[in-house]
């Protein structure tokens, strides 16, 4: 009881800093008190075959080893959560590697045709928008854009988002407090690129299962 009551104190200490203070810390009391909460997914995937693709059709993946890291990342995630059975989940390498025997450089495949070839009834899409270690050449902010659809290929028709929305559901994802010595080598930078590919994944998965709302380090540290 005695712990309780000075946790109490503690906490109601906290609280009046703030107050006196205005630092951004009340956030943090409430994680501390309450838990993080967590999110519903967007859209519930259905358990079928599922294969997860990711698209870089104006080459902005400086690599396209990173496609893969994205795509396995995702497929990787939503079986974790069971969003998807790993039963109905197809490898996210072999439907990338089929796509590039499907395509030629003067002609282009369909999404709907590289899901059926793969065997999937469902396809979670992904078209990379931008992908960049700096936003404005200097600053080290690796960021990526994405926007994310899924097909429903038994159906025939784009069942997220909705028929109302003329793109896909955007996706931005941003790495926080990068070492600025990760720049300074060519390994190094593949780390970073890596990071990102992983982070974009896990962000985009995030779309389809539920997650914590709040990260305490969202809200601490330097922005």
């Amino acid at each position: 009881m005695t712990h309780r009551i000075g946790m109490l104190s503690v906490l109601c200490a906290l609280v009046s800093t703030v107050l006196v203070s205005g630092c951004n810390i009340v956030v943090p009391v409430a994680y501390v008190i309450e838990g993080p909460g967590t999110i519903d997914p967007e859209y519930v995937l259905r358990d079928t075959t599922t294969v997860v693709f990711v698209d870089d059709r104006d080459s902005v993946f400086p690599r396209t080893a990173l496609r893969a890291i994205v795509a396995e990342t995702i497929a990787n995630q939503l079986v974790a959560e069971k969003a998807v059975s790993v039963t109905n989940m197809i490898d996210a390498r072999d439907t990338l590697a089929l796509a590039r025997s499907l395509e030629s450089a003067s002609s282009r495949v369909s999404i709907e045709r590289i899901g059926r070839e793969a065997g999937a009834e469902q396809v979670v899409y992904v078209e990379l928008v931008g992908f960049a270690l700096t936003i404005d050449g200097y600053t080290p902010r690796p960021t990526s854009v994405c926007e994310v659809k899924v097909l429903d290929l038994t159906a025939s028709e784009r069942v997220y988002p909705g028929l109302a929305a003329t793109r896909g559901r955007e996706v931005r994802t941003q790495l926080r407090e990068v070492d600025p010595t990760n720049f300074q080598s060519f390994a190094r930078r593949r780390k970073v690129e890596d990071d990102l590919a992983t982070e974009t994944g896990i962000d985009v998965a995030k779309l389809f299962h539920e997650h914590e709302r709040i990260d305490l380090g969202e809200n601490l540290g330097v922005r």
